[in-house]
């Protein structure tokens, strides 16, 4: 056990006894794949503004957010009103609400994409939605798709048209249905396209850091071959701009999907969109139950969430605290001479370790980075992550998502905290 392993055990002793228990109850010991950590989990019981405590007492600046539903930072009083004054009258009421169509208003409100809508409980379920509208409007049955994107846990979104379909339980007619393409080009886009007349969307992750160029190609390119252009706003919706990645792009989609911020830290989802394509849904069209779609305290909470945002600077303050987190890492990777740096769009701050980034292009990043990180070896991270969790960070060393209640301190703070994490990591020869 080396000097960062054994500081972090020292920190977190109820935590792994947690972890011990849950491994009896959950494969790989978690509920979702990316809380699966080394040596073990932390266990967290509560959460105020940009900061989070775990079981055993310690106290960190939390740039996971919530995988980045809570813009609004952890328990923000007007959401914890919202909650608890809807919780006493109700939780569910096997009914419409008032409170889902001032959820919906605050929606069109905000993305002029979004004619008609129809919420669902995750991502997820908003992507599979996407992919059935899609599908019934145009009469085809492909999905086109970029390598990389992730677009939720579905079969049609986990699609790699090669032998680790089967390992996804992943049927092979859904995999014949979905074609990858190599991001960023258009060219081989449009041959794909021109090749296959059966493609009913075009799927496009709004968090991607894509030029401009392309996304507008995107459109040009679906108009032409008479394909639905979707744009997954699942992480960017709300964030990138108050109407998403598609606002800061300037492009209108056919179909947008939402979660996350959307449902104000709460469960909820929703694809939005024109019309004629939403209103496939219908008595003879898609059938959609679903027990908690909608529900009163999801509603509460997003359109509480959302009025927020279009009342208060929350996105361009978000948008600014990450810029100075940008700043203070490239300053930090400079000075202790480590290839590298901090990139990123919006109020998502991604780090490239090993490799020179051209952190003065915001499109700019490594052609061989996934989500950040590389190409540093995984034990890299994964030593890093544990020292700057022990540093008080809770975040992932490559990728970090800001609320807007991140302070100047809580900025400056976590620079001097990761640069710690940096020199544990250099001590044990590894960086």
């Amino acid at each position: 056990m080396n000097k960062i392993e054994e500081t972090f055990e020292n920190l977190h002793p109820s935590s792994k006894q947690l972890a011990k228990d849950a491994r009896n109850v959950f494969p790989m010991g978690v509920t979702h794949v990316s809380r699966a950590m080394s040596p073990y989990p932390v266990y967290m019981v509560e959460g105020k503004g940009p900061k989070k405590w775990d079981v055993d007492g310690n106290e960190y600046i939390d740039y996971k957010t919530g995988h980045g539903s809570m813009i609004l930072g952890q328990a923000h009083p007007a959401i914890v009103k919202a909650v608890k004054d809807q919780v006493e009258k109700g939780t569910h009421f096997s009914s419409g609400t008032n409170l889902e169509i001032r959820w919906a208003e605050c929606v069109k409100n905000l993305v002029p994409s979004v004619e008609k809508m129809r919420f669902v409980s995750s991502g997820t379920e908003a992507l599979m939605m996407a992919f059935k509208m899609a599908r019934v409007f145009t009469g085809r049955e492909k999905i086109v798709k970029f390598f990389g994107a992730f677009h939720g846990w579905s079969d049609t979104a986990y699609v790699t048209n090669d032998e680790t379909d089967k390992n996804y339980g992943i049927t092979k007619g859904t995999s014949e249905s979905v074609i990858n393409v190599t991001p960023y080009d258009l060219k081989n886009l449009e041959t794909v396209l021109s090749k296959n007349d059966d493609v009913a969307a075009i799927i496009f992750q709004g968090n991607d850091i894509a030029p401009p160029e392309f996304v507008h190609g995107l459109k040009e390119l679906s108009e032409k071959y008479s394909t639905l252009l979707v744009f997954d706003e699942v992480v960017s919706g709300f964030r990138w701009s108050k109407a998403g990645s598609q606002g800061h792009y300037g492009v209108i989609p056919d179909l947008s999907t939402f979660a996350k911020i959307l449902a104000g830290g709460l469960p909820g989802g929703c694809v939005g969109g024109r019309a004629e394509i939403i209103d496939t849904i219908g008595e003879q069209g898609i059938r959609h139950p679903g027990t908690f779609n909608a529900n009163p305290l999801s509603a509460a909470s997003g359109s509480t969430a959302l009025s927020i945002v279009a009342k208060e600077p929350i996105i361009s303050t978000a948008h600014k605290q990450a810029e100075r987190l940008r700043d203070g890492i490239n300053r930090t990777l400079t000075e202790l001479e480590i290839p590298g740096g901090a990139y990123g769009m919006s109020s998502i701050v991604m780090v490239s370790l090993g490799e020179p980034v051209d952190t003065s292009n915001p499109y700019a990043q490594p052609d061989t980075i996934e989500q950040g990180g590389r190409p540093v070896a995984n034990a890299v991270l994964d030593h890093l992550h544990t020292a700057i969790i022990n540093e008080g960070l809770w975040t992932h060393p490559a990728s970090m998502i800001l609320s807007s209640t991140h302070t100047d301190n809580d900025i400056d703070e976590t620079v001097t905290r990761y640069r710690k994490g940096l020199q544990a990591v250099r001590k044990l020869g590894m960086l």
